[in-house]
C-alpha cells in the first residue's frame, strides 16, 4: 500500500501549471468582473469553471433578478479569479476546480 501525498492542487483533478509570462491577477479579475463573469477563468486555464460561470451569469441575467444575481456571480468570480491567478503568478499550480484559498 503506497501513501503518495496529494497533488498540490487536489487529488483527482486536472492541474493547471503556471505559464510564462504569468497571467496578471488584475487582468483576470477585471475580465471575470466585466466580461460574462468567467472569461478570466478560461484565459487562466480553468475552462470548465469559466464555462459554468458564464452559463450561470447568463441564466441569472434575466428577470426576476434583473441582473442583480449576475452581478453577484461576476463579483465572486472576480475575487476567486484574482486569488487563483496570484497562485499561478507565484509559481504554484492550481486545480481545475480550486476555489478561493483552498490550495492543498
Amino acid at each position: 500500500m503506497s501513501s503518495n501525498p496529494p497533488s498540490p492542487a487536489g487529488a483527482g483533478q486536472e492541474i493547471i501549471y503556471p505559464s510564462q509570462p504569468p497571467k496578471d491577477p488584475i487582468l483576470i479579475c477585471v475580465l471575470n468582473l466585466l466580461v460574462l463573469g468567467g472569461v478570466g477563468y478560461i484565459i487562466m486555464g480553468q475552462k470548465m469553471k469559466g464555462i459554468i460561470a458564464i452559463v450561470a451569469w447568463l441564466i441569472l441575467l434575466v428577470p426576476p433578478s434583473c441582473g442583480t444575481l449576475s452581478g453577484v456571480v461576476a463579483v465572486v468570480a472576480a475575487i476567486d479569479g484574482y486569488l487563483q491567478a496570484q497562485q499561478l503568478q507565484q509559481g504554484k499550480p492550481i486545480g481545475q476546480w480550486t476555489w478561493f484559498q483552498n490550495h492543498k
